[in-house]
């Protein structure tokens, strides 16, 4: 049997602060009988517990405590313990690292070091009682246990003893735990840091490292989100204080170890943290998620933290991700490491020029039209669009539409609409331009996004990858309409026409322009389409004029409807829409999630008499339709929305529920909808609604190809279909 003396000198080989005689405590050998062991409800491997409270001495041998303090060393169906069991079953109790313990009273002794084999041993105990498998292990095992008794309380070589076991040796703490017996060890024993990594055979950074994680964390405790510690966040403080940068916004003062700018500090510990949201529109208390989660995010906010304008971004979007897309810093750095890599990419291919296919040849040239627009003169401002990028230049509250001239547009040739209001109703038989007109007030919102145009274009011809070639035959020579939004007019052209540019001519097709104004302010773009090969558009500046969507039963845009979901999940607004469903389509309904299997966005319907949840393509069209309404409806917010064939796959018994419901949204998020149908059923229901905020426009084509159509007000239309029951389409 090793004297516990012995044992820590054995485990300090190197050079320390101590000599072998400061480090020896009065110690004896005994034997007891296993209901004499009293685990430790204080021991420091429970600091990081969710259930833990500091035990005073006198309730340490109370049953209860006992209890508690065996199911938090044996965990979960013995899972913290599980090794232990077999071993002991296997090999009997081992006596190479024995078990120490200090008297508590004539009865009992308190475990200082070994208490999860303590805890195994009573487990064992209680098995061998009741007559079942222990293994090897017989009843004298549990009745005489070699033990060390420590006889003079030292609290100093008690946490030192402890310390080379779970901080320095094989069986670790959590890093929270290991910390606080550094710092106790610091503060409750007086040691000098030097004696404490010497003694503990830990490095002088570990030692630091661990010191400044545990500050932060103590004054984030203090702080008002302390409230939300837990010991997953370890690793969050941990790569905080690691991060130069970080720790260089934070002002952090090493020596004593502390945020000097307390503005900062409370920002960071926001970031880390759940917060309560005020929704003045129910008047109860929301809670978004915290933006950190991982410490990994802490990295990538290092790579930021100094770039006000990509705080903010991430601020705003709640997204490390999004803070790090928008810092300037990080574009440069991925412009110099693309250069790198495409100068060595290309020295590679020459090398190996001679293997060089006609396909790869028809890559090389699509590559070489994209260097171009890299090459294109900085003067000019030019470059690549893309939509995700471009901003609506109306958030707050607008009056939206309240004319438009639509020149010419496809089969629509000077047509002028009046007294446009937030519901418009364009109703006709097929072929009647109803689509074409919402087409128009979508794409004017694009300004001179030609992308949006052409992705337009690209749902039209129901083709999942853009056709150039499609695109081009499809597309009007000239688009021209004008209209005033927001009290302000606007106007967008968009031409097709070959450029006289001194350009690469090969499998060139057309060239489009776009020409939009917005008030004094103009936007220009254009984009030169090549035969097999994806369009390359510039632009001196972009704009939208809000934020809108187009959608159809025959024009299936999944992005769109999804990145609806998540918006409305992240502001807190799908209750509305849960709520409306479950009362008008299925009350079984509890709510519609979006989940990714296989890296593909579903939406999963949980319903009250269904275990699992169900794809909501299993549901009818017409709460798939419902459903993709409302999202948008709440997703345009301060914006417009085109609905094609609105009524399409919904009941007819729902339509005047639902059409109201449509009024609700619109008004509660400020949206103006361009609506087309060709079901009374569907006019009948919004002449139901009686309100002023609804005009219904009939549209034909004459013979002579022009557009005739008519707009009645909804207050005059609902007293029309009550009393002479008019059919207006």
């Amino acid at each position: 049997m090793y004297h516990l003396a012995n044992k820590i000198i054995s485990r300090l080989t190197f050079p320390r602060q101590y000599s072998s005689a400061q480090l020896i405590m009065e110690t004896r050998n005994i034997r007891k009988h296993i209901n004499r062991l009293l685990l430790d409800p204080n021991n420091y491997r429970f600091i990081d517990h969710p259930s833990y409270v500091e035990v005073s001495p006198a309730k340490v041998a109370d049953t209860t405590i006992q209890l508690r303090t065996a199911g938090f060393l044996r965990g979960k169906n013995n899972e913290n313990i599980e090794d232990l069991i077999n071993s002991f079953k296997t090999n009997g109790i081992l006596r190479q690292d024995p078990i120490q313990v200090k008297k508590v009273n004539d009865d009992f002794y308190v475990v200082i070091e070994g208490n999860r084999r303590v805890a195994t041993l009573k487990y064992l105990y209680e098995r061998a009682k009741n007559h079942e498998d222990v293994g090897v292990l017989t009843e004298n095992d549990f009745k005489s246990i070699d033990l060390i008794e420590i006889e003079e309380e030292d609290k100093q070589q008690e946490l030192i003893a402890m310390g080379l076991n779970h901080i320095g040796g094989k069986k670790k703490w959590s890093p929270l735990n290991q910390s606080k017996l550094i710092q106790d060890l610091l503060t409750t024993c007086g040691m000098s840091k030097e004696e404490v990594y010497n003694s503990l055979g830990i490095t002088k950074q570990l030692l630091n490292k661990s010191l400044r994680t545990l500050s932060l964390i103590e004054a984030y405790q203090k702080s008002d989100f302390g409230d939300q510690f837990e010991t997953t966040k370890y690793s969050i403080f941990e790569e905080i204080v690691k991060s130069t940068a970080i720790k260089e916004w934070l002002g952090w003062d090493d020596n004593r170890m502390e945020c000097r700018n307390t503005i900062n500090q409370e920002r960071i510990f926001s970031w880390i943290s759940k917060a309560e949201v005020d929704d003045d529109s129910d008047e109860s208390h929301n809670v978004e998620l915290p933006i950190i989660t991982k410490s990994i995010e802490i990295r990538e906010l290092a790579k930021f933290i100094s770039d006000p304008k990509a705080i903010a971004t991430m601020e705003e979007a709640r997204s490390v991700t999004k803070g790090l897309i928008d810092s300037e810093a990080l574009g440069g750095s991925r412009i110099h490491n693309a250069i790198k890599n495409i100068r060595s990419e290309v020295d590679a291919a020459l090398k190996f020029s001679e293997f060089i296919t006609p396909e790869d040849q028809r890559n090389f040239e699509k590559l070489q039209n994209k260097l171009k627009m890299l090459l294109s003169d900085p003067a000019s401002g030019m470059r690549l669009s893309s939509s995700s990028e471009i901003k609506p230049l109306t958030t707050d509250k607008a009056s939206h539409f309240s004319y438009a001239d639509i020149v010419n547009y496809r089969r629509i040739k000077n047509i002028k609409l009046n007294n446009l209001k937030r519901l418009n109703l364009f109703v006709g038989p097929n072929n009647s331009g109803k689509t074409s007109i919402l087409e128009c007030f979508y794409l004017m919102t694009r300004l001179n996004d030609i992308a949006a145009f052409l992705e337009a274009e690209q749902l039209r011809s129901k083709s999942e990858e853009l056709d150039p070639e499609v695109i081009v035959k499809n597309i009007p020579s000239r688009i021209h309409t004008s209209g005033i939004f927001n009290e302000l007019p606007t106007k967008l052209i968009i031409s097709k026409e070959n450029t006289e540019e001194n350009i690469d001519r090969t499998a060139y097709l057309t060239t489009l322009h776009a020409y939009a104004t917005y008030g004094e302010k103009e936007w220009k773009a254009h984009t030169n389409i090549y035969q097999n090969s994806d369009p390359q558009i510039f632009y001196t500046s972009a704009a939208h004029l809000c934020k809108a969507c187009f959608t159809s039963p025959y024009l299936h845009n999944q992005k769109t409807v999804h990145r609806a979901h998540h918006y409305v999940v992240q502001h807190k607004l799908i209750k509305r829409i849960i709520d409306f469903l479950k009362a008008e389509v299925d009350p079984t309904i509890e709510n519609i999630e979006q989940t990714t299997p296989s890296g593909n966005s579903r939406f999963i319907v949980t319903s009250s008499i269904h275990k699992s949840g169900i794809d909501i393509t299993k549901y009818g069209e017409g709460l798939q339709r419902i459903f993709e309404i409302a999202l948008l409806l709440a997703y345009c917010n301060n914006g417009v929305l085109c609905i094609d064939e609105i009524d399409s796959g919904i009941h007819n018994k729902l339509l005047k529920k639902f059409t109201a419901f449509v009024l609700e949204l619109a008004q509660a998020f400020n949206v103006q909808v361009f609506i087309s149908t060709h079901s009374k059923e569907c006019v009948d229901a919004f002449a139901a609604l009686d309100s002023d905020e609804l005009m219904a426009y009939k549209m034909k084509f004459k013979e002579d190809h022009s557009l005739d159509f008519r707009f009645i007000g909804g207050k005059r239309l609902n007293d029309l279909v009550e009393e002479m029951d008019i059919d207006i389409r």
